[in-house]
């Protein structure tokens, strides 16, 4: 089974959270997959945190962390399916284009069987629109 990684699944894999040992657990047994902007997205959740407070040394502990995943995950890159199923999301739920974008990329990672594919967020609109789309949502 694909498991898909959107950026609020990510974060607690760099800075520590209350769902950090879940989702270390989970990127054990499973492969990371995500969209090509992910890495960028992490890069903001790090800087919103480091404004919010966080120490400049978690931070960039945070940077080092996402170097060394990178090479390990593996990426939807932007294509064609990509943008219009993303288009297709935007037109059929309410969603951000960034989130319309991760759940056209876990489609594609799914090819296009979102039921044999987990959906990993944070985000709860975005678990109401991958449940909707037929994605197994933890």
């Amino acid at each position: 089974m694909v498991t898909y990684w959107d950026a609020s699944a990510l974060i607690p894999l760099l800075l520590k959270e209350a769902t950090t040992e879940l989702y270390r657990r989970i990127a054990r047994e499973t492969e990371i997959v995500t969209w090509w902007g992910a890495a960028v997205e992490c890069a903001s959740g790090i800087e919103r945190r480091a404004r919010e407070g966080e120490s400049r040394e978690n931070a960039a502990a945070a940077y080092r962390n996402l170097n060394e995943l990178l090479p390990r995950w593996r990426e939807i890159l932007p294509c064609e399916p990509l943008r219009r199923s993303a288009i297709r999301l935007l037109r059929a739920h309410r969603l951000r284009a960034a989130d319309a974008l991760h759940v056209a990329a876990a489609t594609i990672a799914s090819d296009f069987a979102p039921t044999t594919a987990r959906f990993l967020t944070a985000d709860a609109r975005l678990k109401d629109v991958a449940e909707r789309e037929g994605f197994l949502v933890d």
